[in-house]
């Protein structure tokens, strides 16, 4: 399985992920950036480069989603971090290749890391 982390077209391959994470097209298609794989030097995507307005933007609705979190009893919270628990196991082969391409990890040291991001959400019910 590893040998295929330098074989086929990594940039189809990471739309293709990311289009079945949800992801839609124009914000990893477009932009002045280019992001590239580490394992080939391939541009797998491109994004628009944030600016001092649109950092603040961002900053203020982080701050407003973590106030409206923050009001959200614990017990809601919990299911909320259950129900994301329960979803995370059908994307971890994705998630995995997707940090092989982009940080270059072996494919096994990626599925491992998102295996333990998965067991800290199923077994660890934290009221955020």
């Amino acid at each position: 399985m590893e040998a295929r982390a330098f074989a086929g077209d990594v940039a189809g391959e990471t739309a293709e992920f990311l289009a079945k994470l949800g992801v839609e097209p124009e914000l990893f298609r477009r932009g002045a950036m280019e992001t590239h794989s580490l394992i080939t030097g391939e541009t797998i995507g491109r994004v628009e480069p944030n600016d001092a307005a649109s950092a603040k933007f961002a900053i203020d609705g982080a701050n407003d989603a973590f106030r409206a979190c923050r009001r959200t009893s614990a017990p809601r919270r919990g299911e909320f971090v259950r129900l994301l628990g329960e979803e995370l196991p059908a994307t971890q082969p994705e998630l995995a290749r997707l940090a092989t391409i982009e940080a270059g990890k072996i494919t096994s040291e990626s599925l491992g890391e998102v295996r333990a991001a998965t067991s800290v959400l199923i077994r660890r019910r934290l009221p955020l």
